[in-house]
Order: structure tokens, then C-alpha cells, then sequence
């Protein structure tokens, strides 16, 4: 009778858990196997192997309940007897529990329960109260299947006599796993060091401190190119004097360089003499420079403006023959910021 009692407490076991949907992810573990007890030799009773299964519920990565049954006959001076026990237990693992972790999980367990020793035709029927103990380990074949070995203590509370339990069986986890995750790719490589990654590098082995698009390629550099002609005249003269050649052949060089730009010749006088007439005199000057920057070095004309400021902008004191040399002049300053 016991026998059928365990097959459909197994069979309820097994129903139940393959009722809940696999989308639950409860956190149930079957267990099966054969065991092997070994009695208190005052029970008088022979050792035997007894079927076995369980159900365990994780708490979380250490802690399961496990409610444990075993049935099975053996005999006492030739007379059978019907071995039973039910055990509520706790297990704590080392190692992660839940969904997979670690692969070998050792354990330990302790709890309590009954055990029944039924002697066929005698109408003989003893329960026990028992507390369990023992240790076990739990090798995870994959994620939800595995194998387990255990042995254990059971200790009667009314009989005072201890029983050893030897078991070995498979075990499957209902519940969520960890899914084995590909190992993260490879950080991207900047090789030379711009800031942007070799996959989207479109200049490789830009130099070091480069400023770089996104890209990877050199951004345009702003320069500043400028400047500056000062050509002095003689006292009421407007001709080039040839020490100016040189100067002028420079801002020649300057416009053909930049030839989308355009300059602006100021030409000046000292303070001696009436206004207009050094009026007229300091655009015959800024001219004559003009005229050597088009006929000489074939600048456009069209580039270049004359401009006569007679004496009204002095750069030295016209109180002084040093002074008024200095401002008897033609300047031209031009400054051009570029990209390279």
C-alpha cells in the first residue's frame, strides 16, 4: 500500500509542477533517485535501497525548502516491512542557486519529519518522530538539469536511534536561468590617438595634437598673413625712390598670393605749403605706388584705391625737418586670415 501512496505522491509532485507555465520561471526543482538506508542495529531491520523524490523551492541564490519522500520494503526475521518517511527540510547552498550559477554546489541540510516502519500481516504500524541532518552536492549538467549526492543523519526523537541515508539522483530546475551572454566585442581601437575610432578613421596616422573632424581627418587651420608698406617722399616730390623697390615688390607678391583681395593706398603730406595743394600732392604719391604695383608687377588696377589724406594725418610733428619727413609718405596695411 505504501508503495502506491509514494507512486502517486510522485505522480502529484510531477503534475503540479508541469502544470505551471513555463513563462512563470517558478523557482521549483524535481528530484529523483535511489537511496540506500543504513539502520540503527537495534532496530533489528535490514539495510535496503528505497526510490526517492523531492521538491524543492529556492528562496533566492542559497536558501530552498525541500519537502523529501522515500518508500520501499525490507524484512525483519524473514517478516516484510514497509519502510516510509516524509522529511520537510532546508538547504542552504554555497554558490548561486538561482538560474544556473555556479556548476558544482555543495550544500547542507537539516529538518525534521516522520518515518513509518510497517510490518506486513501484523497490524504492527510505527511512526517516528525524526530531525534530520546531512550535507550533499549538486553538480548542474546545464543550466536546469543536474545530478546530486547526498548523505544523511536521521535521528528519532521517540526511539532515540540514528539511521543514515545514502542517496544519488538527477534533479531539474523549473525556474529562471541565467542565459549564457557572448562575450562583449572588442573595445574599438584608436591607433593614432585622434579621438575617433580606426572603424570610422577616413585618415589613419593623422599626427599627434591634430584637430580632426568627425571623421578623423585634419581640420582646416586658420592662419594670419598681413603686411605693411611705408614709402616716404622727398619735400614736394611724389616720385618712388629706389630704396622703395624692394618693399613694393613684397606687397606685389602679397596680392598675387591672396588675389581675391584688395588694398588701399593712403597717401600723405607734411603741414608745409596750402591744404589743397597738399592734397593734391598726397594722391599724386598714393598713385605713383599704384602706378609701380600695375605697370611693373601687373597688378589689377582695378584692385587697388588710391586714396590722398594731404596733411590732415600725421604720424610725427611737423614742428621738426625729422617729422616732416615722416609724414611724407604713402602706407598700405593688409591683413589675411586663411586655412590650410
Amino acid at each position: 500500500m505504501k508503495k502506491r501512496i509514494l507512486s502517486l505522491a510522485a505522480g502529484a509532485a510531477l503534475a503540479s509542477v508541469l502544470a505551471v507555465p513555463a513563462s512563470a520561471d517558478v523557482p521549483i526543482t524535481i528530484n529523483g533517485g535511489i537511496g540506500q538506508w543504513y539502520f540503527d542495529n537495534d532496530r533489528n531491520i535490514d539495510d535496503t535501497a528505497t526510490p526517492w523524490v523531492s521538491l524543492e523551492y529556492a528562496f533566492d541564490d542559497n536558501w530552498a525548502a525541500e519537502i523529501f519522500y522515500a518508500e520501499d520494503e525490507t524484512n525483519t526475521n524473514g517478516v516484510d516491512v514497509d519502510v516510509s518517511t516524509w522529511q520537510l527540510d532546508m538547504l542552504y547552498y554555497g554558490g548561486s542557486y538561482i538560474g544556473g550559477g555556479n556548476r558544482v554546489r555543495p550544500y547542507l541540510a537539516f529538518g525534521g519529519g516522520e518515518i513509518d516502519f510497517e510490518v506486513d500481516d501484523t497490524g504492527v504500524d510505527s511512526v517516528e518522530t525524526v530531525l534530520n541532518a546531512g550535507a550533499g552536492i549538486r553538480y548542474m549538467l546545464t543550466p536546469r538539469f543536474g545530478a546530486r549526492l547526498e548523505a544523511r543523519l536521521v535521528h528519532s526523537l521517540d526511539e532515540s536511534e540514528n539511521d543514515l541515508l545514502l542517496s544519488a539522483g538527477l534533479n531539474y530546475y523549473f525556474g529562471k536561468v541565467k542565459e549564457d551572454t557572448p562575450p562583449p566585442p572588442p573595445a574599438p581601437v584608436d591607433s593614432d590617438g585622434d579621438g575617433v575610432t580606426d572603424d570610422k578613421d577616413q585618415c589613419p596616422g593623422t599626427p599627434a595634437g591634430t584637430r580632426v573632424d568627425a571623421n578623423g581627418c585634419p581640420l582646416p587651420v586658420e592662419r594670419v598673413a598681413s603686411i605693411k608698406l611705408k614709402v616716404n617722399f622727398d619735400f614736394d616730390s611724389s616720385q618712388v625712390k629706389e630704396q622703395y623697390f624692394n618693399d613694393i615688390g613684397e606687397l606685389a607678391n602679397f596680392l598675387k598670393r591672396f588675389d581675391d583681395v584688395d588694398v588701399q593706398l593712403e597717401g600723405h603730406t607734411d603741414s608745409v605749403g596750402p591744404d589743397d595743394y597738399n592734397q593734391k600732392l598726397s594722391q599724386r604719391r598714393a598713385d605713383a605706388v599704384k602706378d609701380m604695383l600695375v605697370n611693373q608687377y601687373g597688378i589689377s588696377a582695378s584692385r587697388i584705391k588710391p586714396v590722398g589724406y594731404g596733411e590732415s594725418q600725421p604720424v610725427a610733428t611737423n614742428d621738426t625737418k625729422d617729422g616732416r619727413a615722416q609724414n611724407r609718405r604713402t602706407m598700405a596695411t593688409l591683413e589675411v586670415t586663411y586655412e590650410e
